[in-house]
């Protein structure tokens, strides 16, 4: 059974601690560090948003979301595209009940949009908040922020709206070091998130257009 420390974590913000078996799902057998994993993840996540450049994407289509995962880790991840299947204490869910939530996220999304005015704020509003539900259910092993924001991006894109800024910087999903500005601005994410979790979504509005 694969135990190599460049993925075996002990979690943190960015990371998901993995199991024995979700490790053993690593497919390149040369990487030797976390650096070596997160250049190959980029490299794996830059194909996937090179092959949607000029692609319709229909985000809340059915397996649409684990289609996409799929896309960005599938030279990763054996499991990619596969939802979790061990419990973690980032989400309060049991991974027995996520392919039901995520059923639910896409349909209720898709009511909730049909519902709404052609008003911006409305509609971003939405996608914030269809964007904090789906990292909360934490569906697959890892990569959920990188994914969670992807297909944000993409419905805003599907709707008409410019993608988000999250912050303006770019977020990691990993524990290595980076810039002390990139930092302050993953924890203020990091933040806004858990106040939406106690129902306080107004940061997280804030955030997604900083």
């Amino acid at each position: 059974m694969r135990r190599d420390p460049l993925v075996d974590t002990s979690g943190g913000d960015g990371n998901t601690p993995l199991d024995p078996d979700e490790l053993d799902g690593l497919i390149p057998p040369h990487l030797r560090t976390r650096a070596d994993l997160n250049q190959w993840e980029a490299r794996n996540l830059e194909r996937a948003i090179t092959w949607l450049v000029d692609r319709s994407f229909d985000v809340l289509a059915p397996g649409a979301l684990e289609s996409l995962h799929r896309r960005m880790f599938d030279q990763t991840w054996a499991w990619a595209g596969v939802f979790r299947r061990s419990d973690k204490n980032i989400s309060p869910f049991r991974w027995t009940e996520v392919p039901r939530l995520m059923r639910d996220l896409v349909a209720n999304t898709r009511v909730q949009r049909d519902a709404l005015d052609p008003d911006d704020d409305a509609v971003d509003q939405l996608a914030a908040r269809f964007h904090h539900e789906l990292v909360r259910i934490h569906p697959w092993p890892n990569g959920n922020g990188r994914h969670g924001r992807l297909a944000t991006d993409l419905l805003l894109r599907q709707w008409g709206r410019p993608m988000f800024t999250w912050g303006e910087r770019t977020l990691r999903d990993d524990a290595s070091p980076v810039a002390p500005e990139a930092s302050t601005v993953r924890n203020t994410y990091i933040a806004a998130l858990r106040r939406a979790d106690d129902g306080d979504f107004t940061p997280l509005y804030i955030f997604v257009r900083r």
